[in-house]
């Protein structure tokens, strides 16, 4: 344990941790601190795209979801032209609350508490005792609900509340080929089957997307039942291999898992396998049709997972994906969202058979789920103990790894699939945003 002064400034704090980045180290303080957590909302959050909602989520005129970037509540909504809006949650009047519902259908939100009325689109169209009250001193188009920037990537749906920021293309920084192994299934794309699981969990939200942003390493022991009774396509001696690709200076991470023996596109039907070979580059064909697992991380808390499962021990299964975002609420607890993406035109019987896969495996009380967050949680408590906050934990796997040169994709890929190399990635832009250095 180091003996670093508790009186350490936070500004010191995140300079060193900075620096012990670079040596394969990360503080255990970070899972669970409440200066921590108010320095990402004000340097972190307030600057990053943010996944906001799928566009399947509201696919009419009129639809609507509420969601979050940090502590800010917004509503997300599709108005009468088709286009998509994102809007502060608050009535510009008095600051109530102006849409209490999850997620529903309307063409206009009119606040509870003085009747001002927008469209969906956020603009004021009615005030009340406008002409008797305000005596022409009040312009509606100045009073608006207060607007986020939005844009979009293959249905997923992202939101930044700085105004200078760089685009999202940039931003994802070349992800992109990664993110369409789960969202160019078919010719089609995917969409969400049915509303997200959504529950709170006293989890820190960091430790969710280190996991998802390629921690093969805790697989062949948390989930060991799973290589066990068959259920899962590769054993613990083969489980490594693969490659882990990171996006320096992004913050994006990707593992890709392989397995000798696991046919080109395991898991897939046939007709769907043929439409993918169409969407997808040669490139990306030959990363995916390799790939057993992929389970990667948009920065900072959305992320993605892709494997067969199977109720048939030795069999491959049927292929599913999920896609989850970590909200955080509070230091050490999140709100977690998680939805099983499906190809559009598949049949129903195989998207019926990907969401039975997902729900037990990484539904709200999946098994592989229940194995992760059992964990997860213990470490975010042990992180708030107070002997841990100068606790540092090692990030030193793969520290020499080399690029693999033969790999197509880009970014930073190194083999084995197990390997710390994402991680470090992760940490250090992180920390950049911490700094205020992004």
């Amino acid at each position: 344990m180091n003996t670093k002064p508790e009186s350490q400034s936070l500004a010191a704090w995140v300079e060193e941790t900075r620096e012990g980045i670079d040596s394969g180290r990360f503080p255990a303080r970070a899972f669970n601190d409440q200066a921590v957590y108010d320095l990402e909302q004000e340097r972190l959050f307030s600057k990053t795209w943010c996944f906001l909602a799928h566009e399947s989520e509201i696919p009419h005129p009129g639809d609507y979801v509420t969601r979050y970037i940090g502590n800010n509540n917004l509503i997300v909504a599709r108005d009468e032209h088709g286009e998509i809006y994102a809007n502060l949650n608050m009535c510009r009047h008095r600051g109530n609350v102006m849409c209490k519902a999850e997620m529903g259908n309307a063409s206009h939100f009119r606040c509870s508490y003085h009747g001002w009325t927008y469209k969906n689109s956020g603009e004021l169209v009615g005030v009340p005792y406008m002409k008797e009250g305000y005596e022409g001193r009040l312009k509606r188009k100045d009073w608006g609900l207060v607007r986020v920037r939005v844009d979009s990537y293959e249905g997923l749906v992202f939101g930044c509340l700085d105004p200078e920021a760089p685009p999202l293309d940039e931003y994802l920084g070349g992800f992109q080929f990664y993110l369409d192994l789960y969202l160019k299934h078919g010719l089609g794309g995917v969409e969400v089957h049915g509303p997200p699981d959504h529950w709170i969990a006293d989890t820190d939200w960091k430790i969710c997307t280190e996991n998802f942003a390629g921690d093969g390493y805790h697989t062949p022991v948390a989930h060991q039942w799973g290589f066990h009774l068959g259920y899962f396509p590769s054993s613990g001696s083969t489980h490594s291999q693969g490659w882990a690709v990171s996006i320096p200076g992004k913050g994006h991470g990707i593992g890709l898992g392989h397995g000798p023996n696991f046919p080109p596109f395991g898991g897939f039907p046939d007709d769907l396998v043929a439409e993918m070979k169409q969407s997808l580059s040669p490139e990306q064909v030959e990363v995916f049709s390799r790939t057993r697992t992929a389970v990667g991380s948009v920065f900072p808390n959305l992320s993605f997972l892709m494997q067969p499962f199977s109720l048939e021990p030795g069999e491959i299964g049927v292929r599913f994906v999920t896609m989850r975002l970590y909200h955080p609420v509070g230091p050490g607890r999140m709100e977690m969202y998680s939805w099983c993406l499906v190809p559009k035109n598949a049949s129903q019987e195989y998207k019926k058979e990907a969401y039975r896969a997902y729900t037990l495996a990484f539904g709200q009380a999946g098994t592989f789920e229940q194995d992760d967050f059992e964990n997860w949680t213990k470490v975010t408590q042990a992180a708030g103990m107070t002997m841990v906050r100068d606790v540092d934990f090692p990030y030193i796997m793969g520290m020499d790894s080399a690029p693999d040169p033969e790999f197509p994709g880009p970014g930073h890929a190194v083999v084995p699939y197990v390997n710390d190399t994402n991680f470090r990635n992760l940490w250090s832009r992180w920390a950049d945003y911490l700094a205020g250095e992004a």
